[in-house]
């Protein structure tokens, strides 16, 4: 009797699919498979992708010498890559063959395989389907569950190389921001790493976990803090270690105690629990009430606009107007118009008296988006409103008086504008009363979990989605990238994944193909612009070997990038096919 024989129970999760078969044909099969179960039966026209959305696709039957057009319909999706198992049944010699997974018919000689022992392979290729199915669905029940707590979690294998690490872990320690995937904790020798690496490794050794033990790791002032850390080895039925977990938390966290300074993750509309932003979250609490004129500086892309709702709302102007003025998409002659008004007959077209903006703006703020692009004489008589706190409209002599907060905000090196003759000095001065600078994305990195959190809820409700978190893997892209566009930037990117996303994580294949192949993928408009990428160099000069890191992560982007197609990769990154098949060859990159 067969291992598999009908005292077996197979699992009821996966499915053998019988594709593309002749009535003849899927009747010896079914003959064969006996009351093996469960069977589904397809066409020629229909797509295993049907019941592969429906239910996990265990097993393919298919018949030998199938058409390259049949083949296009039915299995096209397992040219990308697949990792069901596909046998191909020949009914007339009552034999069958076994293909890799990702592999389509036609593609290389298999070994042939006795009809009779038919019913105990698609068994036994269920079983194992089910078995790697439940393993995917605790990894990603993990990862959903280790997302959305406090606590920082660590998966180590027995050698300590991380095997995991949640969103939590980069924004509670700033040396565990510096732990990637796949790399070891011994090799980590800052702040309370190697108390965390000793720790593991005794537990793994040992195979007993150890709960609530005490370390101490200097802070960012150089201080002690005590953080309290349970670590657990992973043990198998036979007793096996395979690495070890760890749960680490603050003291002061768990004891709600005064020893730390209380952590905001989001201050208004603004998310980021850095140590730039707090002093951003601090400054902003201290000049709301306040009326002094504030620039607020920083790339495109970090928030200015929101930092200047935040001065507005937060104030004792919030009851009045908050009235924005984009600079630069502004000729001078209708800026004029726009921040003083003008009266009938002024110029053509003016057939009314009409108030500017500081009018309008009168017992609120005004905020003047890339103030650093309006001309010389604008900024002239800008520099007088400022300090008279009056103005005349275009074409009239009267002064009115206004009663504005101004809010000035630039993506420009005012300074370097004013080395330049291109930039007021006085009114320099005169705007830079206090200055709020923002830090780019890349200089608080620890950020990036919260605000990627914030995006997926915001279009989880915008396209009706479900979507929980974002892969350990592409939050190490993520976490690896420069942003050159910013939080706009990482908006996009989280956007662009919503759409292409069908599952309930975001992964690496749902990112736009620049991000992964480290190009900017929107609106990079920064004055720190990133280092050539490995990609670039190697379009350069194909011919030209890079460094070792940096050209085996060139492959292996461009590999995640087009699905692990590597005709697509090679064309991807620029690099001809055979260099490219060289090259993975080279790396060990299978």
């Amino acid at each position: 009797m067969s291992a598999y024989g009908n005292t077996c129970t197979l699992p009821k999760n996966c499915v053998a699919v019988l594709a593309g078969m002749e009535k003849r044909v899927e009747q010896q099969v079914r003959r064969m498979l006996g009351t093996l179960a469960p069977l589904k039966t397809l066409t020629l026209q229909e797509s295993v992708m049907t019941p592969g959305c429906e239910e996990s696709v265990g097993v393919l039957l298919v018949p030998v010498g199938i058409s390259k057009e049949s083949r296009e319909k039915l299995l096209g999706h397992f040219d990308q890559g697949h990792w069901a198992a596909i046998l191909v049944v020949d009914a007339k010699k009552e034999r069958f063959s076994l293909l890799s997974a990702g592999t389509a018919p036609g593609d290389g000689e298999e070994e042939m395989y006795q009809w009779e022992n038919m019913r105990e392979w698609v068994a036994h290729l269920l079983q194992l389907a089910s078995l790697r199915l439940e393993s995917f669905l605790l990894r990603e029940t993990f990862n959903a569950v280790t997302m959305g707590i406090q606590e920082a979690v660590i998966v180590v294998d027995p050698l300590l190389n991380v095997r995991s690490i949640n969103p939590a872990a980069r924004t509670q320690c700033r040396f565990i921001t510096a732990i990637t995937l796949g790399s070891s904790l011994e090799t980590i020798q800052d702040g309370c790493v190697p108390q965390v690496a000793g720790l593991l490794r005794r537990v793994v050794t040992t195979r007993k976990a150890e709960w609530n033990l005490s370390l101490q790791c200097p802070d960012t002032e150089s201080a002690k803090v005590e953080i309290r850390i349970s670590a657990t080895p992973l043990m198998d039925p036979l007793g096996h270690c395979h690495g070890a977990t760890a749960v680490i938390l603050e003291r002061t966290q768990l004891a709600g105690t005064e020893e730390s300074p209380h952590k905001r993750q989001n201050f208004y509309r603004m998310i980021g629990a850095s140590p730039p932003m707090q002093e951003v979250y601090g400054l902003v609490e201290s000049l709301a009430s306040m009326d002094t004129t504030t620039l607020i500086t920083g790339e495109s892309g970090t928030g200015k606009e929101m930092v200047a709702e935040a001065l507005h709302m937060k104030g004792t102007r919030s009851h009045g107007p908050l009235v924005k003025v984009n600079c630069s998409a502004l000729s001078e002659t209708l800026l004029e118009s726009e921040l003083f008004g003008h009266v009938k007959g002024a110029f053509t077209g003016a057939i009314r008296d009409r108030p500017g903006r500081f009018e309008v703006a009168t017992g609120g703020t005004l905020f003047l988006d890339e103030i650093g692009d309006i001309s010389l004489s604008m900024q002239t008589r800008l520099l007088r409103v400022l300090q008279e706190k009056e103005l005349e409209r275009v074409g009239d002599a009267r002064t009115i008086k206004v009663d504005v907060r101004v809010v000035a905000a630039t993506n420009k090196n005012l300074a370097d504008l004013i080395a330049l003759g291109k930039f007021r000095e006085d009114l320099y001065f005169r705007l830079n009363v206090v200055e709020i600078a923002l830090p780019p994305l890349r200089k608080r990195l620890e950020d990036i979990p919260l605000l990627a959190s914030h995006f997926i809820q915001k279009f989880n409700h915008k396209y009706s989605k479900a979507i929980v978190g974002v892969q350990e893997a592409a939050m190490e892209l993520f976490l690896q990238y420069h942003w050159p566009g910013n939080i706009r930037e990482l908006e996009n990117a989280i956007e662009h994944a919503f759409v292409v996303c069908r599952q309930g994580m975001i992964r690496v294949k749902h990112l736009p193909k620049p991000l992964l192949l480290g190009r900017p993928c929107a609106d990079p408009s920064v004055s720190d612009p990133p280092a050539e990428s490995a990609v670039e160099k190697v379009n350069s000069d194909p011919a030209e070997s890079l460094s070792p890191g940096s050209d085996k992560e060139t492959i292996l982007r461009a590999l995640e990038a087009a699905h692990w197609n590597r005709k697509k990769a090679a064309l991807l990154s620029g690099i001809s096919r055979s260099t490219f098949y060289r090259k993975m060859e080279k790396y060990g990159i299978r």
